[in-house]
């Protein structure tokens, strides 16, 4: 058990409220930056290329949204050799804490169904602040495409916590 398991709470406690489905993976990382400047990071839909791994175009399609960026609003996320976007509705948006998006069926090619990520921004005691991503989905019954799709969630967590890290590192 790391020292920042407890920081996981809110993001595991809203994810029960959110899904039925089994989380897949967790990731977390203390970041040299304060939880705002987290915040800002993570919810700019347009720099998500910045963190996330194999994203060359990324914006916030604001139209059913409540306010831009927030519930209602969807990730368009353009990947290198993707035939078409991933889409992501933001279902969850507590400034400068949390937030909850999901993908499509179809974009997650059979890997996953009923996919939520919970994102939490916690302040660190002494400095700095926490960042925890988690991934909930249910995983395909086919034994190839459940290996792709947990190699898939873990990869890009993964890397792309330890992206943010370095872009907040100072």
């Amino acid at each position: 058990m790391s020292n920042l398991d407890s920081f996981a709470t809110y993001a595991l406690e809203t994810g029960a409220r959110m899904t039925n489905s089994p989380l897949q993976f967790k990731a977390q990382t203390r970041v040299d930056a304060s939880r705002d400047e987290l915040w800002a990071m993570v919810t700019d839909f347009d720099r998500i290329g910045d963190f996330i791994p194999m994203v060359k175009r990324s914006y916030s399609d604001d139209s059913n949204a409540v306010a831009p960026g927030q519930v209602g609003a969807v990730r368009v996320i353009h990947a290198h050799g993707a035939p078409k976007p991933t889409l992501e509705t933001v279902k969850a948006f507590e400034a400068p804490r949390l937030l909850a998006y999901s993908a499509a069926d179809e974009n997650l090619f059979g890997m996953f169904t009923e996919h939520l990520s919970v994102i939490t921004c916690d302040p660190y005691p002494g400095g700095g602040a926490v960042f925890t991503w988690l991934a909930y989905g249910v995983p395909a019954k086919n034994p190839v495409l459940r290996l792709a799709g947990k190699g898939m969630f873990s990869g890009v967590l993964t890397a792309g916590t330890r992206n943010i890290a370095k872009r907040l590192a100072r």
